[in-house]
């Protein structure tokens, strides 16, 4: 089985708020088109060191099953991509 690609695309993300206060994206902006996304899992990547960076990276997928991959640096800086073969 073939290695998961991943294509950064440009795109602005809509976060929704949680009941915890942990945000999430809720959809992502391509240009014109609005993708509404379902969180389906989340975690923490990066150096165990402390002081290094670290982000928190959501794996998301949009109405038509397309997987999307959404990044937010503790810097804040998001970036987003999408899945591709």
């Amino acid at each position: 089985m073939g290695e998961t690609r991943w294509f950064p695309c440009v795109a602005a993300v809509e976060w929704h708020s949680g009941a915890r206060g942990m945000e999430r994206p809720a959809a992502l902006r391509l240009g014109e088109e609005r993708l509404e996304v379902v969180v389906e899992d989340s975690w923490v990547a990066g150096s165990a060191t402390a002081g290094d960076p670290t982000a928190r990276v959501f794996l998301v997928r949009d109405p038509t099953r397309r997987r999307w991959r959404v990044l937010a640096h503790g810097s804040g800086a998001v970036g987003v991509e999408r899945e591709g073969g």
